[in-house]
């Protein structure tokens, strides 16, 4: 296989009428383009042009052999010139995956928005809250609260959003009211679990700003599910008090639906992070993505902060 680069400064050298003119064109020395069109010669195994003082005039089988290279070189600017219109266009597919409970409300209109400004842009959404083996399962995006585990991807902070402790006025009343988180063990828990044990909630006073100052309690749920909607749907049927995202419940607070309890006793923020695959090759269309949600997500969150 010759080498493009002699290829290219063989043409060049013939279209702009000598070597010096070449040089000057490429910005290159002239040493450069005499010697690397000498070795393409001597791997031929034939002589591509006449040279004298002042010009070049090309072979028989020059003239021949320069037609190949420059047909080649426009082919391959073409084909250049299409991929980064294409790139330019943003198309082509961005697999995702996503939290179930997060997806309506929040990832959801991120997408619809997102393809609103880049119409050829298409995503399909992986709902689950399995863990996905991005590599093996070709997934390009995945987007995880934490802890996080892929200490060899490439982890980006999206946004954060608060879990706030809610009930439905209709179980509140008449029961006895929870001045401290000691008295959630008196109420019945709808507690987003897997399993059927007691959970742990790590609570602390909006005033209390280091971890230490938490406080601890553990409760034995009356109903568990491993699905926030479900939790939603349990505490506004009465069910108990449950700990649910802001983005799910703050519309249902609004409305009179729910009512916080504890208002003034806080839990940890969750970190929605956008977890890829370890390259540094990354699509325009993967980071035009991330780029979105960073710049759009946090908003979102924020208006649900009641």
């Amino acid at each position: 296989m010759q080498d493009f680069a002699a290829m290219a400064y063989f043409v060049h050298v013939v279209e702009q009428g000598g070597f010096s003119a070449a040089a000057r064109h490429l910005s290159e020395p002239l040493s450069t383009i005499s010697r690397r069109v000498a070795e393409l010669e001597q791997s031929l195994g034939v002589r591509l042009l006449e040279r004298s003082t002042r010009k070049v005039r090309l072979t028989d089988l020059g003239e021949t052999y320069f037609d190949y290279c420059r047909r080649g070189l426009q082919e391959f600017d073409s084909g250049t010139l299409a991929l980064r219109d294409r790139q330019s266009d943003v198309s082509g597919l961005l697999r995702l995956t996503v939290p179930p409970s997060l997806v309506e409300p929040f990832f959801l209109p991120a997408v619809v928005a997102f393809q609103a400004l880049y119409p050829n842009a298409r995503v399909g959404i992986l709902s689950t809250e399995r863990y996905v083996d991005l590599l093996h399962e070709r997934i390009d995006v995945a987007f995880r609260i934490s802890p996080l585990k892929d200490s060899q991807m490439i982890i980006r902070r999206i946004a954060s959003y608060a879990m706030y402790m809610v009930a439905a006025p209709s179980y509140l009343q008449g029961r006895p009211p929870v001045a401290a988180p000691a008295d959630l063990s008196s109420h019945r828990i709808v507690a987003f679990e897997g399993g059927s044990g007691p959970v742990t909630w790590s609570l602390r006073q909006q005033s209390a700003a280091k971890p230490e100052d938490a406080t601890v309690v553990e409760l034995v749920p009356h109903l568990s599910m491993n699905d926030f909607a479900g939790v939603l749907a349990a505490a506004i049927a009465g069910c108990g008090i449950a700990r649910i995202p802001s983005i799910l419940c703050a519309s249902y607070l609004r409305g009179g639906q729910l009512s916080r309890v504890l208002p003034g006793w806080t839990f940890d923020l969750v970190t929605i992070s956008a977890v890829t695959p370890g390259t540094r090759n990354i699509s325009r269309l993967n980071r035009l993505f991330l780029d979105h949600c960073a710049a759009t997500l946090p908003g979102m969150l924020a208006q649900a902060e009641v």
